[in-house]
């Protein structure tokens, strides 16, 4: 997978990712996207078991 961001976007991952101690930005990109996927993904099971 890739994807495009700026220089400033990038420096921002970096950051991230050494605050939060992971072994790469790409990691801490990939990480995040994944928490933030099962959260959506979450949600719409809540709200598809709400209608039944």
């Amino acid at each position: 997978m890739s994807i495009r961001v700026s220089e400033e976007e990038l420096e921002k991952f970096k950051q991230a990712a050494r605050l939060e101690a992971y072994a790469s930005y790409s990691e801490f990109v990939r990480r995040t996207a994944f928490l933030k996927a099962t959260e959506i993904i979450e949600k719409e099971v809540e709200k598809k078991k709400g209608k039944e």
